[in-house]
């Protein structure tokens, strides 16, 4: 997928990059996404920065929220 990264600073540019994102059903109750940069297997002269792997873990609390 195509994403657009936004800093709240006027002196930052936008910066756009390609991501693949994995999702996984862990239990009942928890997921967890990863989004990988795909940079690094399709290179783009252009692009001057690099995206670090990152994710997050989903839990549904035990009571029901």
């Amino acid at each position: 997928m195509a994403v657009e990264f936004h800093a709240s600073s006027p002196l930052v540019p936008n910066r756009k990059c390609y991501l693949a994102r994995y999702s996984s059903r862990l239990n009942n109750d928890a997921w967890g996404v990863v989004d990988v940069s795909l940079e690094s297997l399709f290179p783009n002269p252009l692009i001057t920065y690099r995206r670090r792997p990152s994710g997050c873990l989903i839990e549904r609390f035990r009571d029901g929220l």
